[in-house]
């Protein structure tokens, strides 16, 4: 491509996202019934709620769930459902963050790509605790204003293709 002496190159300012990133994790907890656990019959997560916050160059997703165990006790004769709220910290650090983002405005958004899941849920042997493995995805994108660097090409005397048919702009047209 051959630039003319009316080629220049002009900065926009537009917002965009200026990083990203995302992450997998496996998390185990442990949840306390309020009896002897015999058998777990269930175990399911949900009220998964969350907020991001830049650190430096890593975004840090504070997360809280419930987890709930169905579990038999007494010797499998009766049934209970234990209920837990769990937090967490998941620290996310960011890839090809640009260099010509506004760090005074920035925007943290958090997505989850996949929301917790009970993988796993068993008896710690000889305690009343139920060991929980919960697996997530969660993606960050840090949206902020950013410079874009167009070349520009002045057309001097031509025309613009607007110019020479009006009726482009009248909405006329013989079709």
């Amino acid at each position: 491509m051959v630039f003319s002496k009316d080629t220049e190159c002009r900065e926009i300012i537009t917002s965009a996202v200026c990083g990203k990133a995302n992450k997998y994790s496996q998390s185990t907890y442990v949840i306390r019934p309020a009896h002897q656990p015999s058998t777990i019959g269930g175990c399911w997560v949900m009220n998964h709620t969350y907020e991001g916050a830049l650190v430096g160059d890593v975004v840090e997703v504070h997360g809280r769930l419930d987890i709930n165990v169905w579990y038999s006790y007494e010797g499998n004769s009766e049934t209970a459902v234990a209920k837990e709220t769990v937090s967490y910290v998941q620290e996310i650090t960011l890839e090809n963050v640009d260099p010509y983002c506004f760090r005074d405005d920035l925007e943290v958004v958090v997505k989850v790509n996949s929301e917790p899941n009970c993988l796993d849920a068993s008896i710690v042997e000889d305690s009343h605790e139920v060991s929980v493995k919960v697996e997530m995805e969660l993606v960050v994108e840090l949206v902020g204003k950013t410079k874009l660097f167009v070349l520009t090409c002045h057309p001097g005397d031509k025309k613009d293709a607007f110019d020479e048919d009006s009726s482009l702009l009248d909405g006329d047209s013989d079709q």
